[in-house]
């Protein structure tokens, strides 16, 4: 069997589950990384429930974690200890953390070299110069966002933890913030490195797995990597996320790793959300749909992953769900980029698109990184005309995921409304490398070598789109006429013939039906089958074109006159 899809080797114990995840929750906040904490509190309460609620199973007595004693937990300090004042000190530091006295918090930890303390101190150093960059900025796509604003607080954080990485005193929270900042310095390959290292050294840092997938360029580099992941259930969480969020078209490996985790967490909001994106990211909206709506009446506080049900109900024209939802999650958190996203999808769809821009880059501005948020103003843009704001949109949106088909498409979109086909080209290219099935991509790919002469190229397009069923009926009206273009009339045939069967059952009678009826009329005619050539034609004179109608008149006077030779011939 194909590594990709094997599942790892590991059986959940529930015991030793709950502890493990429950000292995670700790760790992450006592170090300030809130959403992984909260990632874990989601798993936490989605293990099945113990059927005694008082039993050891429940409680966790009985197991000591392997983590424990490296995780340095608040809990765990006792009068005895003789590093009570760096405690204090962290205390007081981590209090100005949580009031984003992110600079306060650094000076009081500056001499303590724990690796807690140094965590803290480095990772608000960091934010720190994420928030200065942010005003540095200013207005999305204004005079001053340039994309080229860094993070001045980096080249610091770097040397402190590359010398401790070097000297092996780093624990696995400060490899993973060392991997972060590899990242923003574009040193992705070794950022990967360390974060697989972190992960080992303690796997149930979520926010670890994530910037890990960030870092794989390709699903290859996935199935690469695999064998040197920990052996826990974390790591087919990761694979689900990468397999679902990263690499979409690799939708049915993920769903292999999610039949795993349904049957271990079957209480896991997260892991419904994954499944409901498994169903977009196959296109199956309907589907999809059913499953974020159950997550949302299970979880209406919820908003994570949200942004993607609102592309659902885009896609399926579904304004009033769309509004619903855009209401309530506005109720719930209006500064969460999320709730801005599913707004402007709302207005998107009314086409308020001045409107939809206001909201895209309210998300924008809460979260710079939001790679999804830039695509949708990317759309947003071009609706309008903007083909400069258009293609800054989608630039960004590929910086922050090299993996978002729809941005690469975009910029493909927008080069050729500007006629700049061999630009629009190359990017068609970039998204059918990541979605290789998907039949728009290919046509709008073939069309624009058929403005540039390239008959041939354009018709290896379409046959490849054939494959992606959405995009059969255009691909099959195409090829014919390319075909007949060229003149590879076996070829013409063949495909006039499938597209003639696809418009009988659509019962269609548009001037497509009649020229068809008419090509194969002809053909017929060439191969002397007088009889199917007479039927072709007669089909032809019931469409709505007044000129297709008088050529099949003069065709079947034609072959009529044909026919009758045949007969006076034979009485002879």
């Amino acid at each position: 069997m194909d590594t990709a899809t094997t599942p790892p080797a590991w059986t959940l114990d529930a015991t030793e589950a709950r502890v493990a995840l429950r000292e995670a929750i700790q760790a992450c906040n006592e170090r300030g990384l809130y959403s992984a904490a909260r990632w874990a509190a989601e798993a936490l309460n989605g293990l099945p429930l113990p059927e005694d609620t008082n039993s050891q199973e429940a409680i966790g007595q009985g197991y000591t974690s392997p983590y424990r004693k490296d995780l340095a937990l608040s809990s765990d300090v006792s009068s005895n200890d003789t590093d009570l004042t760096e405690h204090d000190a962290y205390l007081m530091a981590k209090s100005f953390f949580d009031l984003k006295e992110y600079d306060r918090c650094a000076s009081v930890l500056e001499g303590y070299n724990s690796n807690k303390s140094r965590f803290l101190r480095l990772y608000s150093r960091y934010l720190v110069g994420e928030k200065r960059r942010e005003q540095d900025t200013r207005d999305v796509l204004g005079p001053l966002d340039h994309g080229m604003a860094v993070n001045k607080e980096l080249e610091k954080i770097d040397s402190e933890l590359t010398e401790a990485y070097n000297a092996g005193t780093l624990d696995s929270f400060c490899k993973y913030l060392y991997g972060v900042v590899l990242i923003k310095r574009q040193r992705k390959t070794f950022a990967a490195e360390i974060l697989v290292e972190s992960v080992n050294q303690y796997p149930y840092n979520w926010s670890a797995w994530l910037d890990l997938g960030s870092c794989l360029p390709s699903y290859t580099a996935v199935t690469d990597i695999q064998s040197k992941l920990p052996v826990s259930f974390m790591t087919t969480f990761f694979l689900t996320h990468v397999t679902l969020e990263c690499f979409g078209d690799q939708h049915e490996e993920g769903t292999t790793w999610l039949e795993q985790l349904s049957e271990s967490f079957p209480r896991s909001a997260y892991v419904k959300s994954e499944r409901a994106i498994a169903y977009y990211h196959a296109r199956d909206f309907p589907e999809a749909a059913k499953v974020f709506e159950e997550l949302v009446k299970e979880n209406p506080y919820r908003l994570d992953g949200l942004d993607v049900f609102s592309n659902v109900l885009f896609v399926t024209d579904s304004r009033s769900r769309l509004s619903f939802l855009a209401h309530t999650c506005a109720m719930t958190d209006i500064y969460r980029p999320e709730t801005c996203c599913i707004i402007g999808n709302y207005y998107s769809m009314k086409a308020e698109h001045e409107k939809a821009v206001i909201y895209f880059k309210k998300a924008l501005r809460l979260n710079r990184s939001y790679a999804s948020a830039w695509t949708l103003l990317g759309h947003e843009y071009l609706e309008m005309k903007n083909t400069f704001a258009a293609v800054e949109s989608y630039r960004r949106a590929v910086d922050y995921n090299q993996r978002d088909y729809r941005a690469w498409n975009g910029l493909g979109q927008t080069y050729e409304a500007l006629k700049m086909h061999y630009y629009s080209l190359n990017y068609y290219q970039r998204a059918t490398a990541i979605r290789p099935y998907d039949g728009r991509i290919w046509c709008a790919m073939a069309e624009c070598y058929e403005y540039l002469d390239q008959d041939l190229a354009a018709i290896k397009c379409y046959t490849r789109a054939l494959l992606g069923s959405d995009q059969e009926k255009m691909a099959l009206k195409k090829l014919p006429k390319l075909y007949k273009k060229i003149g590879d009339k076996e070829a013409a045939a063949h495909y006039f013939r499938k597209s003639l069967e696809q418009l009988r059952e659509e019962q269609s009678e548009s001037e497509d039906t009649s020229e068809a009826c008419l090509f194969l009329a002809l053909y017929e005619r060439e191969k002397g089958n007088l009889a199917a050539a007479s039927e072709y034609a007669t089909e032809a004179m019931q469409c709505s074109s007044e000129q297709h109608q008088e050529d099949a008149k003069a065709l079947l006077r034609d072959i009529r006159s044909v026919l009758d030779a045949g007969e006076s011939e034979t009485i002879d």
